[in-house]
């Protein structure tokens, strides 16, 4: 248990920084997170290369934000507006945090605010993008997340 809660602490801001971003701040990021850890350590006994657990796990992340648009797609539209008061934390912009960590300025400023009117798949794309950019990814870890060679 305690190698378990090792390794949810070590990975969990990982995780948040993906679902974070792909999901621009929504009020689902927390469930989305928490789905996501549960599902990884449920799993946990599949993995075959512990070498491989940050690319598996981004894996499980991706997979557990496509299930979230999936199913946020099918909800009522009457929800929108409890989802516009039920904010989780208005003062964390993803996009905003980026921008601040790496230093942008200029048009690659402007080009990062402009991801907040890209479709959720090509969000999620580019927060892993990002967080290959900022070191905190490797390729081949994007390349797994994504299910490409």
């Amino acid at each position: 248990m305690r190698a378990q809660d090792e390794l949810v602490s070590a990975h969990l801001p990982l995780v948040y920084n993906i679902v974070g971003r792909a999901l621009n701040g929504h009020p689902d990021v927390d469930d989305v997170v928490q789905e996501t850890m549960l599902r990884a350590l449920a799993a946990l006994t599949s993995l075959k290369d512990p070498g491989g657990f940050r690319s598996w796990l981004v894996a499980i992340t991706m997979n557990q934000l496509r299930h979230h648009w999936r199913d946020h797609r099918t909800t009522p539209a009457s929800s929108a507006l409890h989802d516009a008061y039920d904010v989780a934390d208005p003062g964390a912009d993803f996009v905003d945090l980026t921008i601040v960590r790496l230093g942008l300025e200029g048009q690659r400023r402007e080009a990062a605010e402009a991801t907040r009117w890209l479709d959720p798949d090509d969000q999620a794309l580019l927060s892993l993008w990002w967080l290959e950019a900022a070191g905190e990814l490797t390729r081949a870890e994007v390349a797994a997340a994504l299910e490409l060679s």
